[in-house]
């Protein structure tokens, strides 16, 4: 038999080099590690900790998760970002190997028996969104660590048990911040199904536990706090504030609606509670829905078994706390995003392994009332089958997801949107900004300051959402003034329907970006979900004033661009009529307009002055919105750039908006313009 410090290294190494496998094929970086990276190595090459030189933005979530790369980086003196990934990816798979060698000793110390044990550590080992969080640049596998070691802890009494506690709680919030929800769950679980001969303490016993393990945690996670308090001005990651305001709002009966209805939402497609055992963004389409009803049936049985109270306490606590953990996820974040769902994972696997365990320990307790019984060697039986059926599916789908992902990194990250960020660093400009959604490969390739929705790298962005623009990202385009914009052919359809002259009027399309026929040739599972990213299009702004399209019958005259008082302008002589379509957000409009200085200045003939009129057409009626005559040569009033300021009525889609300049008499240096719209 192998000594016990063999069989750790054995198993530490095993799991781990599952993990590094998984990378080696793959080699995928997910999309946010790019986020991160740009200020771990702004840090490490010594601009602090910031996405942007200079400025002091709180760009990412996890300390750990900037911090440890960061460390990497300055372990390749800087000089390799491949290597350093490698070098995190080192880290992480130890962190998951560590992760399992803490259930493979908590189950050892509850006597959980060998197949109830194999089952926890090849369910953590093989699960597709584990392993590939843990090697893609995410934080996850250090959650996996510090998550074990918090059940550990709790499980493990004894004259240091609030150290370890307190520092499996700090651990955690280092390793992301919304982590109190878990620490909170997991402690309310064993404190309400408390079993004194399994925790080793009573009730009254655990708060003094808990109250003495949060000064510890305090004590570790109050430095980072106050750090960022001062360095940023506020300790609350602009990642959270970014993401905020979007979707419905959140309120208590919205809370205790998803609380009660959880698991029968678990039946809907996309929540996060069916997610629990299924690829990333398996959603999207193309996985078989057989395997999708099993997830679903598991993640539901694993969120309800805390409510028998025959069960171990600790197999109650986990399933509290994953339960607990899916109404948080299903309720506050958006969208369930795949990378929040690991630590669901873990807290099902433990439910589930120690719900085996538990069946052992009835068998071979039935055995000693029925010595004749072959029960135990039947639920031996069962439950290496059982095992035996979940290594091969788990198995199955992170085979099958290393495909997909595979793919993903050749085609869709370095075939294109690394390729974009690339080519935008080579053809964009110092001082340039770029909008786009996916903000991680383009934000840190192109080196670019960045508009990304919502906003996690641009205060500008989070701004203009919350003041003038809303959700609408025709207007967030038209508000912030990107000098480029990528966007997905969804959403170029989406700009389009909010503003249906926006892309094709003041910016130019520049370059396409397209790996759909490779995607289309693949035989993989989740294929939709990288048909998703398979087309870009990269539009560079040109002109404000080109939004203005000329009445060719109406303007008799030259129709020309140019610069008033640094405002782009179409020059228009009077009489002239230039139209916009109005975006369908619009309610408001703002626009400057005057005559040239030379029209009023010029000793030899000057202008008579001239009526500039704002008209909506719209479900074939014209109504006059706003007008005023300029007389620049009799009233000094008159002269220079002038605004007009207007309320839109109610509208149409198809709705024009008219800027007519008609002349005050005469046509003599009626040198009349208008400037672009502004809507909101």
């Amino acid at each position: 038999m192998p000594r016990p410090k063999n069989a750790s290294l054995a198993l530490f190494v095993l799991v781990a080099a599952v993990a590094l496998a998984f990378a080696a094929y793959t080699n995928h970086v997910w999309e946010d590690y790019y986020i991160t990276w740009r200020s771990s190595k702004n840090l490490a090459t010594g601009h602090g900790l910031v996405f942007n030189h200079g400025d002091r933005l709180h760009t990412f979530t996890s300390p750990l998760g900037v911090l440890l790369p960061a460390v990497a980086s300055l372990l390749t003196f800087n000089c390799s970002d491949a290597a350093a990934l490698w070098i995190f990816r080192l880290m992480s798979c130890a962190a998951l190997g560590g992760a399992a060698l803490l259930f493979a000793s908590l189950a050892r110390r509850q006597a959980y028996g060998k197949i109830a044990t194999a089952f926890i550590i090849a369910l953590l080992a093989l699960d597709s969104k584990t392993i590939d969080f843990a090697i893609n640049g995410m934080e996850t596998a250090f959650l996996m660590l510090f998550l074990a070691y918090a059940l550990w802890a709790h499980l493990t009494p004894g004259p240091r048990q609030w150290l370890h506690l307190g520092g499996a709680w700090a651990a955690l919030m280092w390793t992301r911040p919304d982590s109190f929800i878990y620490i909170g769950l997991i402690a309310a679980g064993f404190w309400l199904f408390n079993e004194p001969a399994r925790t080793g303490r009573r009730r009254g016993e655990m708060i003094a536990l808990f109250f003495r393990a949060g000064l510890v945690t305090v004590a570790l996670y109050a430095p980072w706090l106050l750090f960022t308090w001062a360095y940023y001005g506020t300790p609350v990651p602009h990642t959270i504030t970014a993401k905020s305001g979007i979707g419905d709002p959140r309120t208590v009966a919205g809370l205790l609606h998803t609380l009660v209805y959880e698991p029968f939402n678990a039946w809907k497609p996309g929540s996060s509670m069916e997610g629990t055992f299924l690829p990333a963004y398996y959603v999207i389409g193309y996985w078989p829905n057989y395997i999708i009803q099993i997830a679903r049936a598991l993640a539901v049985g694993c969120s309800l078994v805390w409510l028998l109270p025959f069960l171990r306490v600790e197999t109650r606590t986990a399933s509290f706390a994953f339960f607990g953990a899916h109404v948080y996820l299903a309720y506050y974040p958006y969208f369930p995003f795949p990378w929040y769902l690991p630590s669901t994972t873990l807290l099902a696997l433990f439910t589930l392994g120690s719900l085996v365990a538990q069946g052992a320990t009835a068998a071979t307790g039935w055995q000693a009332a029925h010595p004749n019984s072959a029960r135990p060697g039947q639920w031996r039986g069962f439950a290496a089958v059982l095992l035996f059926l979940t290594v091969a599916g788990s198995g199955w789908l992170t085979w099958q997801s290393a495909r997909t992902f595979a793919a993903q990194q050749k085609y869709i990250e370095d075939g294109g949107r690394r390729k974009i960020g690339e080519w935008l660093r080579t053809h964009a400009r110092p001082g340039d900004a770029v909008f786009m959604e996916p903000l991680g490969y383009i934000g840190y390739f192109s080196g670019l300051k960045t508009y990304d929705f919502p906003g996690m790298s641009s205060r500008e962005m989070v701004e203009a959402r919350k003041t003038t623009a809303g959700l609408s990202w025709a207007r967030l385009i038209a508000t912030l003034k990107p000098q480029w914009v990528v966007l997905r052919p969804h959403e170029v359809q989406r700009v389009r329907d909010d503003d249906a002259e926006l892309l094709d009027g003041r910016y130019a399309l520049a370059a396409e970006f397209s790996v759909a026929d490779e995607i289309a040739a693949l035989d993989v599972y989740g294929r939709a979900y990288l048909e998703h990213d398979a087309r870009f299009a990269v539009y560079e702004r040109t002109s404000d004033a080109v939004l203005l399209k000329v009445d060719k019958d109406s303007s008799p005259f030259d129709i020309t661009r140019m610069t008033v008082d640094n405002v782009e302008v179409t020059f228009a002589h009077a009489p002239s009529v230039l139209h916009r379509m109005v975006p369908r957000y619009a309610k408001h409009g703002t626009v400057r307009f005057g005559l040239i200085a030379s029209a009023y200045t010029d000793a030899d003939l000057r202008t008579d002055g001239a009526v500039f009129t704002v008209e909506l057409v719209s479900g074939g009626q014209i109504t006059t919105v706003v007008t005023r005559a300029l007389n620049p040569v009799a009233n000094g009033a008159d002269r220079g750039m002038q605004t007009f300021s207007f309320d839109l009525p109610p509208h149409d889609d198809q709705a024009v908006l008219r800027l007519r300049a008609g002349n005050g008499g005469g046509t003599a240096k009626d040198w009349t313009y208008w400037s672009a719209v502004e809507f909101n």
